[in-house]
Parts: C-alpha cells; sequence; structure tokens
C-alpha cells in the first residue's frame, strides 16, 4: 500500500494523500480531481514520474478505490453503476 505522502503527480508534486482527500470531499471524476488538486495538469509527469507515464492512471485508481458507489449512481441517476 502507498502512503499518503508518496508522489503521485510528479509535475505538480502533488501526493496520494492530497488525492484521497480530494475524493473524500466529493470529487469523483478526473476532472474534478484536476480542478481541485491540480494534478495531472501539467505537462512534465510523463518525463519526471519514475514509471515514464502521465499520471491520470493513477488518479484513476485512486478514484475507483476511494469514492462512494453510492454517490456515483445518484449523479448518473442509472441503475447499473
Amino acid at each position: 500500500m502507498v502512503a499518503d505522502s508518496q508522489i503521485v503527480c510528479y509535475c505538480r508534486q502533488i501526493n496520494k494523500g492530497t488525492i484521497v482527500e480530494a475524493i473524500k470531499n466529493g470529487c469523483s471524476t478526473l476532472a474534478q480531481i484536476q480542478d481541485e488538486t491540480q494534478a495531472c495538469t501539467g505537462n512534465q509527469c510523463a518525463e519526471l514520474n519514475p514509471s515514464g507515464n502521465c499520471c491520470s492512471g493513477d488518479l484513476l485508481e485512486l478514484l475507483e478505490l476511494h469514492r462512494d458507489r453510492t454517490t456515483d449512481q445518484e449523479q448518473c441517476g442509472c441503475c447499473c453503476c
């Protein structure tokens, strides 16, 4: 398990704890996380990230792990979430 202090967005130096907090505070999409934290809004993540990839995949993984499924159903109005 990755510590909250672990950097997940290398171009903006944003850690896991900041992303998880944004999700707990209601962010439920990548765009909302970007607006709230500025993560994944730079242009050097793939260069600075040790994995050689943009951080969007890591952000989406955190979103899946921490978002509330009930909130998703209320927002989209469908029964299949």
